[in-house]
């Protein structure tokens, strides 16, 4: 058989198949008909779900003397430090247990129930945005799905309330710290402002007729010494400060007011409809082929 011959024999194939669509193209179009009828069964069916969208700031606490750019004072350095990454937040909400308290702050016996007799969570999708490092502060995205938007935005909201609490107890003992540095070093502040003063007056009282005199000498040194000492207090009473207010220290939280859409976002209406009609199609030609091919195996069996 020659490269024409060949050809030929393809071209009769496409020929004959397309014979057979066209000769069973009410099937195709009714199969396609088909699928789109249950596309719209099932979005009529499947009961819709709004989500809520939040972009929520990691727990911050002020560390002092480590390198950043949150504040600084002097050479004494201040930056805000996430009481947990970003990845474990999501994991940590993402458990059961965390997903437990937002239920028990809602009241919602069935999210209640579903935990409790089989662990799984329900509808709830996290994701991280943005995960940086240094002067960017962690961020995360919840999106958060519901029966209603309300329903959704208070679900957000809740999530959110729960991770502010944990964080602020996860940060206790480093802000007691601080708060604890802060006592002690006033507390030399002031001691050393007291021999500062004092030794002020000695310098100011002491008077010599010898300018080689090393008691004034000394003493000066000592003030010197004193007014360093001092001024060093001081920048780390401010550092220690800096690093319990904003925003150093900061409570997780949303960054803008949690947002939600009045469209669902499930069931996705335009690709159920596009999956039902291909299927559908897909369906009616495999039905034609599949009834051409019993057809010639039948006459086949007949003939022989």
């Amino acid at each position: 058989m020659n490269e024409n011959e060949i050809l030929r024999a393809d071209e009769i194939s496409l020929l004959y198949l397309w014979e057979m669509l066209r000769e069973g193209w009410l099937a195709v179009v009714g199969a396609a008909v088909l699928g789109i009828a249950g596309a719209a069964l099932a979005i009529f069916l499947i009961p819709p779900k709004y989500e809520a969208v939040a972009v929520v700031q990691v727990g911050q606490v002020g560390q002092v003397g480590q390198v950043g750019q949150v504040g600084q004072v002097g050479q004494v350095k201040v930056t805000g430090q996430p009481v947990e990454p970003p990845v474990q937040a999501i994991e940590r909400m993402k458990t059961p247990a965390f997903q437990r308290r937002v239920a028990e702050a809602l009241g919602d016996q069935e999210w209640l129930k579903a935990l409790t007799h089989t662990g799984a969570t329900k509808d709830f999708f996290l994701q991280v945005i943005k995960e940086t490092v240094g002067a960017e502060v962690p961020l995360i995205e919840l999106r958060v799905s519901g029966d209603t938007p309300e329903a959704a935005r208070k679900k957000a909201s809740a999530a959110i309330d729960q991770l502010t609490a944990i964080h602020a107890e996860l940060a206790k003992p480093a802000l007691n710290r601080i708060r604890t540095d802060l006592v002690i070093t006033r507390e030399r502040l002031d001691s050393a402002e007291r021999d500062l003063d004092e030794l002020k007056k000695l310098v100011a009282a002491a008077g010599t007729k010898d300018s080689r005199f090393t008691q004034i000498a000394l003493m000066t040194s000592l003030k010197i010494q004193k007014e360093e000492e001092t001024f060093s207090q001081k920048k780390m009473v401010m550092a220690l400060e800096t690093a319990l207010d904003a925003p150093a220290t900061q409570a997780a939280k949303a960054l803008e007011e949690v947002f939600t859409t009045d469209k669902p976002v499930s069931p996705k209406k335009s690709l159920l409809l596009a999956l039902g009609a291909i299927g559908g199609l897909l369906a009616g030609v495999l039905w034609v082929f599949s009834a051409d091919a019993w057809r010639r195996a039948k006459a086949f069996r007949q003939s022989s």
